[in-house]
């Protein structure tokens, strides 16, 4: 049985063919006319069917000759026109397979970039609610700072009422010891005890003063350990701000990629211009999430001078504060 493609008309177009060219049908030569195809017994068979039906046939007119031949060739063109057409569309298939790889590639990888744009959006909102965290322990130490300047305050004016009774005690002292001489040395002793007993009292309201302003520098250094935390947060933010834009220049060199490997795939295309309208949106709104931190920066750096300035004149007002008399 012979194989697809090869019949008695192929094998007579490639036997008419050698023998237009001079040469003679044998069995080999019209099989390479023929590509190499076709087993060898079939085509004996069919060239020694053609040999005889050619024997014994009387001398045919030039036209009808004519025509034969025409036939063959057109069979012939028509045979290596389809063989072309199959080649033609094989690298056709094979480019368009190739291009849809790529295409694929080129997904994968937007996906990527996407999955890792997601990510960095995850780490700066978890920043955000870290920033949020420190300024309410930042509120709640000045809400402390206040209450221990009160407190101070009131130990303060403490002291100042300490010292005006003690005044008035060595006044009342003095008129006494001029109207009663003969008790003078009962009321020196007298004097001596409530001095000391003063004295005792002025000396525990300094020790608590004292540890008033440690508890206060304390807390000063909780606020400084704070605004420290508030920078090393906002360096963290601008590192995954840059590295945001990083990935966003790539995303963009992807889509200009596959733009450029499928053109003729409009509606991925218009995809793409979606996801980068989204970038686009979701990057204004990553420039002003850090623009608001910035003002919560310059806030909080705004409150943390006055309380330095708070705290500057709470010293003062210690030191100038009167320590009782000599």
């Amino acid at each position: 049985m012979a194989r697809g493609g090869v019949n008695k008309a192929v094998v007579q177009i490639a036997r008419n063919a050698l023998l237009a060219r001079g040469l003679h049908p044998s069995i080999d030569a019209v099989r390479v006319e023929l590509g190499n195809t076709g087993s060898k017994s079939t085509i004996q068979r069919y060239l020694k069917e053609l040999g005889e039906a050619e024997a014994p046939t009387p001398e045919m007119p030039l036209d009808e000759e004519l025509t034969r031949y025409i036939a063959s060739l057109v069979v012939r063109v028509q045979q290596r026109a389809e063989e072309a057409l199959a080649a033609d569309r094989a690298a056709f298939d094979r480019k368009q397979l190739a291009a849809r790889q790529q295409r694929e590639v080129e997904a994968a990888h937007l996906e990527h970039l996407q999955l890792a744009h997601a990510t960095l959006g995850q780490a700066r909102q978890a920043g955000l609610v870290h920033e949020q965290t420190l300024t309410s322990q930042l509120q709640a130490c000045e809400v402390e700072s206040q209450r221990l300047q009160e407190a101070h305050e009131q130990q303060l004016r403490l002291l100042e009422d300490r010292a005006g009774q003690i005044v008035s005690l060595e006044d009342k002292h003095r008129l006494t010891q001029e109207a009663l001489d003969h008790y003078r040395e009962q009321h020196l002793l007298q004097r001596e005890q409530e001095v000391q007993r003063h004295d005792q009292q002025l000396q525990q309201l300094q020790r608590e003063a004292r540890t008033n302003r440690d508890q206060l520098l304390s807390k000063q250094e909780e606020l400084s350990q704070l605004y420290r935390d508030l920078e090393r947060m906002s360096g963290e933010q601008l590192r995954q701000h840059q590295e945001t834009r990083r990935l966003e220049q790539a995303l963009q060199s992807a889509q200009e990629q596959v733009q450029a490997a499928d053109l003729e795939h409009q509606s991925d295309l218009r995809q793409m211009h979606a996801i980068a309208h989204k970038l686009t949106t979701l990057r204004e709104k990553t420039k002003q999430q850090l623009l608001k931190q910035r003002q919560t920066q310059r806030e909080l750096r705004s409150q943390t001078q006055q309380i330095t300035q708070l705290q500057t004149l709470v010293e003062r007002l210690t030191q100038s504060a009167p320590t009782g008399p000599d």
